[in-house]
């Protein structure tokens, strides 16, 4: 047989790097779960794979109802009783197991099909209740499914050293536990230039290329690819010279990041001398080294929603207090800011009990799901006083819309300082509340907020998405979510006005932060702390060094009053050039691009 044909994929670059190496393709079933033909010696063993996963699902139900009665509301458990008795319904097991048998097919894809076909029943009924009962029903499913696959799919330990792993998406959860000692890289058919997978990609340091769309129906596992991270760009079965070519650009990466190795002990101080705070965004303790060897001055954002997902039941609080404790230690007195739970959109946690929902990111998240559960924002809450007694505690509050948001979290937060006190436990020296400036609503109103709270953070990723209605996410719109559209300057600016007005810390812990070219303008903008991805300080850090505040006050302003986002990218570039700089094909790629020390 000879060489298969070369195959070339451009995608979205979230994650800079270039890497040679194996495919691994991950076998993940979707809700449309093939079908595949048994032999009629399998039949009796898929069936017994059906019952097995049931029982694994069942299990997961009784002990997620549990937690929640105990943790969060014992009314709200009771939804998982219908989720039970479905699990042992005729209707649905009984039925899926009769078509196994009669059509020798595979038990996702029957039990996929007998899910709509009841759905779709319930739905013709045009009854609100049985609307209601057919999400029990896909949820049910959807776990079973679940199951189905870890029985038919392990992962984890299977993908050999030095992958690169191919899937159709990644959650968070997924790209979280991938381990850096074993993938390489990875490239989806899914994701978008922000989501929450790029953001994964980044503090893992794994180089990742996501929107290749069918990119799972040419590779197969032991694939020799190409993966360039920064430029997007991915090649299947590539040419003997095109090796040569890619391996010396994987050379120069690695050698430019060596490169930048004196900048992580430097400050970040302009050439006339303005002070920038350089930050890390991390979702692990583990990350702390990390961030720490690269430069950061503190931890600008801690994502806390991490102990929520991919978990069958809720944390507990000495599990959440341990962690932040440890955090704590490990940063000796430098800054650390401990965002409360932020799931919901592309973000789910499967150990919290949220209604299914047509459009999740303009839905019950963040701390909207917070505050409908008081318990559970209380739970979070009293590990962080715990943990920080003695200290200063900073509670950042995620996707604030209003003002009578920010009061109730602060009364949850005083009702979680009187338990801790109640059993006899220290409490922090002192505790400041933020707010995440995400919603052009809250930058709009940045004045009224800085009045009640002790620090803003501009979450630049979501505040770019609810500004231009782009979904992040989607590679179908993904060209028009452009973060430096003068619009999102505008209410960067506003805010930041708003902030020192009111003699209020302002930071952004977007990725904006981490754009060597945007942090120029933010800093002229008049922000003056950055948190981003910890292997990110440095090319920002080293940029910044080379610069004069005035020039890039001169340039935000400018900016301000573009009228078109392609006009506001020109006239960054048309900077980084008459700066010695050269052309700058990618914002991934910046740091190839950065003036010599």
């Amino acid at each position: 047989m000879g060489k298969r044909r070369t195959f070339f994929f451009d995608g979205l670059g979230v994650s800079g790097g270039v890497v040679l190496g194996p495919a691994h393709v991950l076998e993940q079933l979707g809700y449309e779960a093939e079908s595949r033909t048994l032999e009629p010696e399998e039949v009796e063993a898929e069936i017994e794979r059906l019952h097995n996963a049931v029982s694994m699902a069942r299990e997961e139900v009784q002990e997620l109802a549990r937690t929640v009665a105990e943790r969060v509301d014992p009314q709200q458990a009771a939804i998982f009783d219908a989720h039970v008795t479905l699990l042992g319904d005729p209707l649905l097991i009984g039925r899926t197991e009769e078509r196994i048998r009669r059509d020798h097919h595979n038990a996702e894809f029957v039990l996929w099909s007998v899910t709509r076909d009841i759905g779709g029943q319930l739905q013709a009924l045009g009854d609100a209740y049985f609307a209601e009962r057919t999400h029990d029903l896909y949820d049910v499913s959807r776990r079973v499914i679940k199951f189905l696959s870890q029985l038919r799919h392990p992962q984890g330990d299977t993908i050999p050293a030095g992958s690169i792993v191919v899937a159709n998406d990644l959650g968070p959860a997924d790209t979280a536990q991938l381990r850096r000692d074993k993938v390489a890289a990875f490239v989806t058919n899914a994701g978008g230039p922000a989501s929450h997978t790029a953001i994964m990609a980044k503090a893992l340091q794994i180089p990742a290329v996501v929107g290749l769309d069918f990119i799972t129906h040419y590779v197969r596992s032991g694939d020799f690819l190409i993966v360039d991270g920064s430029l997007g760009h991915v090649i299947l079965n590539p040419t003997e010279e095109q090796i040569r070519f890619y391996r010396e650009r994987a050379e120069e990466w690695r050698r430019s990041r060596e490169g930048l190795e004196e900048f992580r002990t430097l400050p970040a101080e302009t050439l006339d001398g303005t002070r920038i705070q350089m930050e890390a965004n991390i979702e692990f303790g583990s990350e702390l080294d990390l961030a720490l060897s690269q430069g950061a001055e503190g931890i600008g954002l801690f994502r806390t929603e991490y102990f929520f997902i991919d978990r069958k039941s809720l944390p507990s609080e000495s599990e959440q207090e341990e962690a932040y404790t440890m955090v704590l230690a490990a940063m000796d007195g430098r800054p650390v800011v401990f965002r409360t739970l932020d799931v919901g959109g592309d973000k789910i946690a499967n150990s919290i009990p949220t209604p299914p929902e047509a459009n999740p990111f303009l839905g019950l998240r963040a701390l909207r799901l917070s505050l409908a559960y008081p318990e559970l924002f209380r739970c979070q809450v009293r590990p962080m006083l715990r943990a920080a007694r003695g200290r200063e505690l900073k509670i950042l509050l995620p996707m604030v819309s209003c003002l009578e948001e920010v009061w109730e979290a602060r009364r949850l937060i005083d009702e979680a300082m009187a338990d801790v006190e109640t059993e006899g436990r220290g409490l922090p020296e002192r505790v400041l509340v933020g707010a995440m400036i995400e919603i052009p609503a809250a930058a709009l109103q940045a004045d009224v907020l800085a009045a009640e709270l002790d620090f803003l953070s501009i979450g630049t990723n979501d505040l770019v998405q609810y500004t231009l209605a782009v979904d992040r996410v989607n590679k179908l719109v993904g060209h028009l979510y452009q973060q430096a559209h003068p619009a999102v300057l505008q209410l960067i600016h506003r805010v930041v006005r708003a902030a020192d007005a009111r003699g209020v810390p302002v930071s952004v812990c977007g990725e904006m932060a981490s754009d060597p070219l945007l942090a120029m303008v933010l800093v002229g903008l008049g922000v003056r702390s950055l948190s981003m991805s910890p292997q990110l300080i440095p090319p920002v850090k080293k940029l910044l060094r080379s610069m004069n505040v005035s020039a890039l006050e001169e340039l935000a302003e400018r900016l301000l009053h573009l009228s078109t986002p392609t006009e506001a990218r020109a006239a960054l570039e048309e900077a980084f050039r008459e700066h010695g700089a050269g052309p700058l094909p990618s914002a991934q790629d910046a740091w190839r691009y950065l003036p010599e020390a």
